[in-house]
């Protein structure tokens, strides 16, 4: 979908436009320029502009179209091709731009678009009559056709231009959307040049371009969408909505802020009622839209919520919790199952089955609310966890052991093949072949829970013995290694987790957390032993190390440096305030004030380390060298020189007497007596540096 119009622009004015380029240059063929030949580039733009009367020519009838244009010359076309409100009467914004003098009405006009300059300290400047440079134009069209930001879709599109760094960085936004919008382009050699003063035929060329552009879009629509709740029992709410981007929005006739098109304000009631509000968006075309929301503004009943009640559970007793709001009283009496209560919380008993829990909270105005839960209580046997009962051995004892726990009991009772136990194992004989037990929990409420085991006694399996491991170890694999021997069989076969071995150890890779490694022998008879070890891998993180950062500087950008290694990931992955890095050392740019870079090192497994550092960039001012001035004189004519230079910009301004000078010298008139000169050097970041000359000029006599 196309851009929205031009806010400034009228309906009317557009149709004049559109059906102006088809004929333009006909409806005036008489009016041509004798230095605009017919094959020039800008033709078509300046006869268009011409007819529309947004540019002219001078009496000679030339167009003079690669003269640079002054910083008020543009205001005033963009003030004309737009029609621009000029303020009847406005307080002065710039101190250069007098209400005498002819561009006035213009640049204050335009200012939101083709903005001047604030120092630091001192009055705004415009200056007026230096030249509109490429940078200046970029960002006024992209104002005056009202794009924002956040509309940027493309953030890397003036990485195409070798010299994008030269663009000033408080409008480098502006600048790349005026290019992918294609308001405004590059030169062939893949240069941008935002310093380059802009001619009258490309200023006319691209007035003509933006102008073909907007007049397509205007029938853009006006949206506006509100939301408000229709009874309240609270005395606060909020309406908010979104709108057409562009559009203010006034409430009952007082604006409101508008963010993004976004906008949301509380509104304050007294007693209660019913409200009517008007919220109304307008465009700066004229366009508005009116919505109007009613509101009924009704005391309540406390607002009650009550947690800890699950739909099933397994346990006897739970405990209820609720909180409890009233705008109208800060202690409303809360009961549950008709039963008051203090606090915040209550235990209940359950009964097998579907219970029924009921809270109600009552204010002092005798509104209630209540909340009714149910719940359904499922008891369930003991949980019990039968331990170390392997499957076969070749001992003829084994202990068996065990775990029990129960939600409702605290010492369920343990029976083994039908007699009571107590504690949490017992020493078992074993007959050879199949032998079963019976291990049965019983709790209070008589739910019980039984396993049976198995386990066959196989005489003359083979003797493995396996190295004892660590319980915990930081690295991915581990060497486990064993012995084995059999009476009846040399060469028995050793498995390590189902995978047949060869030797008396095996390199075994780990995965994070516990791993087990069970060790088995078989010899030919069949008969085989078996052990098991556990081990956990524990994996670290990667070992960072950021080479010391100054914690201030007065440099646009820092190198930094660093290293990392990892136990187990040779080549851990580095990020910079989540950017990925390559190598070890990357170069930042800084925006000015305090900025943070946040270093993180990320292994294969995930793992990470964080390391973060601030650095403050505080810009310095310009450095300026006066040359050669003397004290006195009798010459009415003097010439001062200077040197300007600053670190982070490569052309700082140099102003003499508050007139900007583009050399590093100037020729001043002298007048009897003591003269006073002011000499300011000045940066992209308004830093300021200031020299004050003074000289005596006695003429001779």
């Amino acid at each position: 979908m196309k851009r929205r119009l031009i806010a400034s622009i009228s309906f009317v004015w557009l149709f004049i436009l559109i059906f102006s380029f088809s004929g333009a240059a006909h409806a005036d063929a008489e009016k041509t320029f004798k230095d605009v030949g017919d094959t020039y580039w800008a033709k078509d733009a300046i006869d268009s502009m011409t007819a529309l009367g947004v540019v002219g020519g001078y009496k000679d009838n030339t167009f003079k179209p690669n003269n640079p244009v002054s910083r008020e010359e543009f205001a005033s076309l963009i003030t004309r091709a737009f029609m621009l409100d000029v303020p009847a009467a406005s307080e002065q914004t710039f101190a250069d731009v007098s209400k005498s003098r002819w561009s006035y009405g213009a640049v204050e006009a335009a200012k939101d678009f083709l903005t001047g300059y604030y120092p630091p300290s001192g009055r705004a400047f415009f200056d007026p009559t230096g030249k509109a440079t490429r940078e200046d134009v970029a960002v006024a069209l992209v104002k005056t056709l009202n794009y924002q930001p956040d509309e940027l879709e493309n953030s890397d599109v003036l990485d195409r231009f070798g010299d994008e760094e030269n663009i000033s960085p408080n409008v480098r936004t502006y600048v790349a959307l005026a290019v992918e919008k294609k308001l405004i382009s590059g030169y062939s050699d893949g240069t941008f040049m935002p310093d380059k003063p802009v001619t009258r035929a490309e200023s006319a060329a691209l007035l003509y371009r933006v102008i073909k552009g907007a007049a397509g879009d205007s029938q853009a629509q006006l949206t506006l969408n509100v939301d408000a709740p229709e009874t309240i029992t609270t005395s606060t709410f909020y309406i908010s909505g979104d709108v057409t981007k562009g559009a203010k929005v006034y409430l009952n006739n007082k604006e409101i802020e508008v963010v993004q098109g976004q906008f949301r304000v509380g509104v304050p009631l007294d007693a209660e009622g019913v409200y009517t509000y008007t919220v109304t968006a307008r465009m700066a075309g004229g366009k508005t839209q009116t919505v109007t929301k009613t509101v009924k503004y009704e005391k309540g009943a406390p607002t009650l919520e009550v947690k800890g009640v699950p739909e099933t559970t397994d346990k006897q007793t739970i405990t209820v919790t609720w909180t409890v709001k009233d705008e109208n009283d800060n202690y409303p009496v809360v009961t549950v199952n008709d039963e008051r209560t203090y606090g915040t919380s209550m235990n209940v008993e359950l009964e097998e089955g579907d219970n029924t829990i009921e809270v109600t909270a009552t204010n002092s105005f005798g509104k209630e609310t209540t909340v009714t839960k149910h719940i359904t209580f499922q008891s369930g046997g003991p949980t019990l966890n039968v331990l170390n009962v392997p499957a076969t051995t070749d001992k003829s004892t084994i202990t068996v052991s065990w775990t029990v726990s129960d939600k409702n009991d605290s010492y369920p009772k343990v029976y083994f093949n039908g007699d009571q136990v107590y504690g949490t194992s017992v020493t078992v004989d074993l007959e050879e072949g199949t032998n079963t037990f019976t291990i049965k929990a019983v709790n209070s409420l008589g739910k019980s829970t039984e396993v049976t085991k198995t386990v066959v006694l196989m005489s003359g399996a083979p003797v493995l013995t396996v190295n004892s491991l660590p319980a915990t170890t930081d690295k991915d694999s581990i060497t486990i290694s064993w012995t084995v021997s059999d009476k009846n069989d040399s060469y028995p076969k050793v498995f390590v987790n189902n995978q047949q071995v060869y030797g008396s150890s095996a390199n075994i890779d780990l995965s994070p957390g516990l791993n087990t490694i069970t060790v088995k022998a078989t010899n030919s008879s069949g008969k085989s032993s078996e052990v098991t070890r556990t081990i956990t891998f524990n994996t670290g993180g990667p070992v960072l190390n950021v080479n010391p950062i100054s914690v201030t500087t007065t440099q646009s950008s820092i190198s930094v440096s660093w290293s990392v290694t990892d136990t187990n990931d040779s080549y851990p992955k580095v990020f910079i305030n989540d950017q990925q890095m390559y190598g070890s050392s990357t170069r930042i740019d800084l925006e000015p004030g305090t900025n943070t870079l946040t270093f993180k090192a990320t292994n294969s497994f995930g793992k990470s380390v964080e390391e973060t550092h601030t650095i403050v960039f505080e810009p310095s001012a310009p450095r300026l060298t006066l040359g050669y001035a003397p004290e006195t004189t009798s010459s009415s004519r003097i010439t001062l020189t200077w040197t300007a230079s600053d670190d982070n910009d490569s052309y700082p301004k140099v102003y003499v007497n508050d007139q900007l000078v583009y050399s590093n010298s100037m020729n001043v008139d002298l007048v009897p007596g003591l003269n006073t000169f002011k000499i300011v050097a000045s940066n992209i970041y308004g830093k300021t540096t200031i020299i004050t000359y003074n000289v005596t000029y006695t003429p001779q006599s």
